[in-house]
């Protein structure tokens, strides 16, 4: 029995998107395996990521890979003609560069803004306003990088558009209402973009932008919003 290579995830999970995108663009088997931390894991699966955590990746040569950038990587690297991790070595230094910064600072202050308004973080306005400011701080760099380029790194795709997109698909999907995509014309322009391209639409066949930014939560509202991603 031929095994497969398998990426634990659940749908729309923003840390996994990249990866079944470039995945599809490279034409690299990989099954998905529907791993939702909100709803349990299995003492299986916590075998193979001991945080409860997803993305995790198992290869069919038995590889297994917990972290989403290890995943996205070595998905990537598996096509050695494709331009996906850059066409040199300084152009994958940058690609690696972007991933981590939105994988990090971009993420970590969507999460502080967005969370609360979902219910399964402590609200507090005041922390909600700095988390929002931060955020514009965070996603300002991006919007002067992308000024004048239409990609992330060098002149042509690569797989830090695929995951940056991915990861910030969860801001454009809560709070980067109309009103404040005014504010990042580049940003925005980039995200539509990528996400319309035919390897994004195979993962995420519908992009969300909200027209209007999440408010505060109400006392009874619960989510099924998975933290742990």
């Amino acid at each position: 029995m031929t095994l497969r290579n398998k990426l634990y995830t659940y749908k729309g999970g923003p840390r996994s998107i990249g990866i079944l995108a470039v995945a599809h663009a490279i034409d690299f088997d990989i099954e998905v395996v529907e791993t939702n931390p909100q709803v349990g894991l299995s003492e299986e699966y916590l075998k193979l990521n001991r945080l409860g955590k997803t993305p995790t990746f198992v290869g069919s040569d038995g590889t297994v890979l917990t972290e989403c950038m290890a995943i996205a990587l070595h998905v990537a690297s598996q096509d050695p003609e494709s331009r996906m991790l850059g066409p040199t070595q300084k152009d994958f230094i940058y690609i690696v560069q972007w991933m981590s910064f939105c994988n990090s600072d971009v993420v970590k202050r969507m999460a502080a803004w967005i969370l609360p308004l979902l219910g399964v973080a402590p609200y507090a306005a005041q922390g909600v306003e700095m988390a929002k400011k931060q955020t514009a701080q965070a996603i300002q760099i991006l919007e002067d990088h992308l000024r004048d380029r239409r990609h992330l790194v060098a002149d042509c795709l690569t797989l830090a558009d695929l995951f940056c997109a991915g990861l910030v698909s969860f801001g454009f999907a809560n709070v980067f209402d109309k009103a404040w995509r005014s504010g990042f014309p580049c940003f925005t322009a980039w995200y539509e973009m990528v996400t319309s391209l035919e390897m994004y639409r195979a993962v995420q066949p519908e992009t969300v932008m909200v027209e209007i930014a999440l408010g505060p939560p109400t006392p009874s509202m619960r989510t099924t919003y998975t933290a742990d991603d």
